[in-house]
């Protein structure tokens, strides 16, 4: 893993990296800046929300829990400061992961136009002589992304209660943020530098090294502004680990080529 780490952050000192590194922050930006601060404040405060029923509701019960727990003798206010507390703390951490997958977000989309272009600049500085090639198509990698997405979002709904607990809601949410971002970078390079059947061979959780280097990214990916900077690492850490991987089985590389010419 610290190796790995090591060759991706001494990639960052060179200008076609650099550059390309900045392409998501600066993109990212805008288009976070327009759509948050734009169509969803105007959508969080349309009659649409306010006026609808299932909002009152809510509003109505809350305003009646918090009066019924100040009621209580004694102990009233002081239940009803923790609970605010809690549940403050709670929309708080909610809120900042949502804000940064978001951001990140867009900044993988951003990147994943870019996929090509940052394996290239690794391979001609690292492996010149390390041959490669993907499989794949766009569309068919954007039907895998979009497949293991709604799986993943059926997989929030279905546990949907589990965000009213403490620790283990942002545990939670934390990891199916983390699967599907390890999902879409993994498959985004491996699709680009390996036959199908090595990138079958080591695309699980299983392979620890880029698993727990992306775990890391992700971690800082937490912190807006380093969410956007975080899937070009990515991308950067997952080219090394598959041109080492090719780098042992040339032959293999070699046999898939011939194959397919003949």
């Amino acid at each position: 893993m610290l190796d790995l780490l090591f060759k991706t952050l001494s990639d960052l000192k060179e200008p076609a990296i650099l550059w390309r590194l900045f392409i998501p922050f600066l993109a990212s930006i805008i288009l976070v800046s327009v759509l948050a601060y734009g169509l969803f404040g105007v959508f969080l405060f349309s009659d649409f929300v306010t006026g609808n029923s299932m909002v009152m509701d809510v509003t109505t019960w809350t305003t009646g829990a918090e009066q019924a727990i100040g009621e209580i003798p004694f102990v009233g206010a002081i239940l009803l400061w923790i609970a605010t507390a809690v549940f403050a703390v709670i929309a708080g951490v909610l809120g900042v992961l949502l804000g940064s997958y978001l951001i990140l977000l867009f900044a993988m989309i951003i990147t994943g136009f870019m996929t090509d272009s940052i394996v290239k600049v690794v391979h001609d500085k690292h492996y010149p002589n390390v041959d490669y090639q993907g499989h794949g198509s766009m569309l068919g990698m954007l039907g895998k992304m979009l497949k293991f997405g709604l799986l993943l979002l059926l997989l929030f709904l279905l546990t949907f209660p589990m965000l009213f607990v403490p620790l283990i809601n942002i545990v939670w949410f934390w990891l199916l943020g983390f699967l599907f971002f390890r999902y879409a970078l993994v498959l985004d390079v491996g699709q680009v530098i390996l036959p199908e059947n090595m990138f079958n061979e080591i695309k699980g959780l299983g392979a620890w090294p880029p698993t727990l280097v992306l775990g890391l990214f992700f971690l800082l990916s937490t912190f807006p502004i380093l969410g956007l900077f975080m899937p070009v690492f990515g991308v950067i850490a997952l080219a090394h680990y598959y041109f080492d991987y090719l780098s042992t089985m040339p032959k293999t590389v070699d046999s898939d080529r011939v194959e397919e010419r003949i």
